[in-house]
């Protein structure tokens, strides 16, 4: 017990906590926190004070609570005690009384008594052995005026006793008392005799008094008796009856006679004066003419100060052992509401903060936002909301691990709030995004340059995990002086510009303007009927053939998805995929372009099919492994896919991207370099990935007759596949001319609208068809020049799938 004592004294206060506590603290980390759990300390003193108090109370409680139990047992015995005493003495009275009786009351003591007294016999049977039976110390037989006609006594007793100023008194009314009681119960016959009324059961009415009284100064039981005849048919003679006074000590043996038999310890006499003030364990007593003559006392048998006695030293004992509990529970009681007053504050930080970073959530943010929108004066009248995302952190997590983008996230975290103010709020909102709440500035561009330099800080390196990651972030900025706008809706336009800087590629900020809220409806307007025209398969798969460098073989074609809109019409990818590309229908839509591209492939067999993927779903590490498993589904031969990808995906990710093309490649797919030459392209990018093919962008085709450089470019591209074992595609090819020039230079793959555009997978079949009858047919010089041209009638134009 002694141990689990200590165990508690050893938290007594903040220094002692457990190293669990301190490591928690000091990930928490904030001044706030330390000083809500100071706070939350005083209240946990107070609260174990007052749990303190309450079992001092209780136990001062429970102590008064056994002495008044006490008390109000020996104040119970005692008053048993004196009711005892009481009726005792009653009964003594009584019992000395009918022992009188048996030798008053009968025909012969009245013959020999009162109607002829005779000396002898009264000596003899009276006297002598009345006094031998009852022990008496003085029988007196008096007449009926009251004058004695014998007296016997043993002891000191004497005949004077009866003139002893105190017995005279009360043996007058005595006498007279019974005297009374005589007169009462005495009938006349009607032929004139005086006899005495029997009760109903034919017993003599009690004719008797006794009272208490003191000679010399100690008790005597004084009784007087009239002497009457046992007889009914017993005439009496006329006038009072004579009687028989007995007197009788208590001093000595007789009290403790009485003690014994009532269990009373030192009975004892007092013939005090009036006392004015009684104590519980004592009793008057009175004479026969009601005068007070003293008070009996006796030592009270106190069961319950005894059993309190007895049961101290248990009662000392448990004491102490429930003070030493009591000092436990207390420690512990203590020590559990400063845990729990550290608990709460920490809940209490972690409620308002986000745990990774230690920034505010967006709770706390909200709160921030709404006292500065309160507190706008003259002298800071500009707010400023950033909305801050970063790019690309969803490949950091999947390529590098979630703990890298979290060391990532405390990084940022931590140049965000090196680039702001210190009354300015950083906030993590959620995973990759950022809010700060810019504030105190009187002119936009001290706001705006605000998110030059975060723009600047982010740019710079990340040591993550012993590598360096380049990132960029995106931002939306809103600035307002109103205070009509709520925290809402400053955040809601934030995100808006923030929406607007990813729509225009990443690494860069946008000022809100009114008219992107209007643009944003549209946008999402519009992904809500994307999302129904996937539903609803509103949306097909037109085919542009790929042909040979003469132009009369299709060795390919390239899957390009259209939307039949139930109220626009067909629309082309131009209007709808910037949308799709910004959701999360992009996986959706991407496999349902690349399933319905293969089923429909199985009609071609020895095609190749073209479809471009976009650079959020090759991104994703998971995009090998579900094109697998799509291509086994469809049972396509992966050799025949090719997947077109843009430079953006290069680029933006180049580990990641490696990883990914190699996992295609795997699978036996083949990669296009789509629309190379229009962007950063990169001889390193060539060599580095193992494009199988790139395509040459339609602005260089488009310029060949008309313009050397870009003919000299095109000549170079083609030479430059050549060299690196690449094929290489031209589109856009609409005049004769482009097409000449791509077959003088090598072109391996021709594609535009000079050969077809693109059409539904029948006419594609009937192209085929067309092309295996005209090359089985001979055919002259004039009659090739016929055959191009129905070969680019075939199928018939479908301006309206162009």
């Amino acid at each position: 017990m002694e141990a689990w004592y200590h165990q508690f004294r050893s938290l007594s206060d903040e220094r002692d906590w457990p190293d669990a506590l301190h490591e928690s603290a000091a990930e928490a980390g904030a001044a706030d926190l330390r000083a809500q759990l100071k706070k939350r300390q005083g209240l946990g003193w107070r609260i174990t004070l007052s749990i303190a108090g309450v079992m001092l109370a209780a136990v001062a409680i429970a102590i008064g609570g056994l002495y008044w139990a006490a008390l109000k047992t020996d104040e119970s015995a005692i008053r048993f005690e004196r009711g005892l005493l009481r009726s005792m003495l009653d009964a003594e009275k009584e019992r000395t009384a009918k022992e009188i009786e048996n030798f008053a009351i009968s025909d012969t003591t009245y013959q020999n008594v009162h109607v002829t007294f005779d000396k002898d016999w009264v000596e003899t049977r009276i006297g002598e052995r009345m006094a031998a039976v009852t022990q008496d110390s003085l029988v007196a037989v008096v007449k009926t005026n009251g004058d004695p006609r014998h007296v016997a006594t043993k002891g000191n007793y004497t005949i004077e006793t009866l003139d002893n100023e105190h017995i005279s008194a009360s043996l007058e009314r005595m006498l007279s008392a019974v005297a009374d009681t005589y007169r009462r119960n005495i009938a006349h016959s009607p032929d004139g005799k005086t006899f005495f009324v029997h009760d109903y059961g034919k017993h003599l009415q009690p004719t008797h008094a006794a009272a208490f009284d003191t000679i010399e100064g100690k008790p005597v039981v004084v009784t007087v008796v009239a002497i009457l005849p046992d007889g009914e048919e017993t005439a009496l003679t006329d006038g009072p009856p004579s009687m028989v006074v007995h007197v009788r000590s208590l001093a000595g043996d007789g009290l403790g006679h009485f003690g014994n038999i009532n269990r009373l310890q030192d009975l004892r006499f007092d013939a005090s004066e009036r006392l004015e003030s009684l104590p519980p364990n004592t009793l008057p007593l009175y004479n026969g003419a009601s005068q007070l003559i003293g008070y009996l006392s006796w030592t009270p048998n106190r069961h319950g100060s005894s059993m309190l006695d007895e049961a101290s030293p248990m009662m000392v004992l448990a004491m102490l052992v429930l003070t030493f509990l009591a000092v436990g529970v207390l420690r512990h009681t203590h020590v559990t509401t400063v845990r729990l007053a550290y608990s709460e504050a920490l809940a209490r930080h972690r409620a308002l903060h986000d745990d990774l970073s230690q920034l505010p959530n967006r709770v706390l943010f909200s709160r921030r936002l709404s006292e500065a929108l309160d507190g706008q004066n003259a002298q800071s009248p500009l707010i400023g909301v950033i909305y801050v995302d970063l790019d690309y952190f969803k490949e950091v997590n999947d390529t590098l691990g979630h703990h890298a983008g979290d060391a990532l996230i405390k990084q940022v975290a931590r140049r965000l709030q090196a680039s702001v103010a210190p009354d300015d709020v950083v906030s993590r909102i959620s995973g990759d995004e950022f809010a700060i709440l810019i504030r105190g500035r009187t002119e936009k561009s001290a706001i705006i340059d605000v998110c030059r330099q975060i723009e600047a800080t982010i740019s710079e390196p990340f040591e993550i995990s012993d590598q360096r990651l380049h990132s960029s972030c995106s931002m939306g900025l809103v600035i307002t002086s109103s205070k009509d706008l709520t925290p809402v809706e400053l955040l809601r336009r934030a995100d808006i510009a923030l929406y607007r800087a990813k729509e225009e590629g990443r690494g860069r900020y946008i000022l809100y303007k009114e008219s992107m809220s209007d643009e944003l409806h549209l946008s999402q307007k519009l992904e809500r009927e994307l999302r129904v025209a996937l539903e609803e398969d509103q949306f097909e798969l037109v085919y542009q053939p790929q042909v040979s460098a003469d132009g009369r073989t299709t060795t390919g074609v390239e899957a390009l998805i259209r939307w039949n809109h139930p109220e626009k019409g067909l629309l082309t990818p131009d209007h709808f995929m910037p949308v799709v590309e910004r959701s999360d229908l992009i996986w959706q839509v991407g496999a349902w372009v690349i399933r319905t591209a293969c089923r429909t492939g199985h009609q071609w067999p020895g095609l190749s099919v073209a479809v471009n993927v976009s650079p959020a779903q090759i991104r994703h590490p998971d995009f090998a492994d579900a094109l697998q498993q799509l291509l086994k589904e469809e049972e396509f031969d992966p050799h025949r896919l090719e997947i077109e990808v843009t430079e953006s995906v290069v680029m933006d990710h180049l580990d990641s991207a490696a990883r990914i093309f190699e996992s295609l490649h795997r699978i036996g797919v083949s990669i296009a370099l789509d629309d190379f030459g229009t962007g950063f392209s990169s001889l390193s990018y060539l060599r580095r990935f193992a494009f199988d093919k790139f395509k040459i962008d339609r602005s260089f085709i488009t310029a060949v007759e008309t313009e050397p450089e870009s003919a000299a470019i095109v000549h170079t591209l083609i030479a430059l596949a050549e060299a690196l074992g690449m094929k290489v595609t031209a589109e856009g090819i609409e005049t004769e001319g482009q097409h000449r020039f791509l077959q003088g230079s090598g072109c391996d793959q021709l594609q535009g609208f000079l050969f077809s555009r693109p059409v539904l997978a029948d006419q594609i079949t009937a192209r085929l068809e067309a092309e295996a009858i005209l090359k089985r047919a001979p055919v002259t010089g004039l009659e090739n020049t016929r055959i191009d041209t129905r070969l680019r009638r075939l199928p018939l134009e479908e301006s309206q799938l162009g």
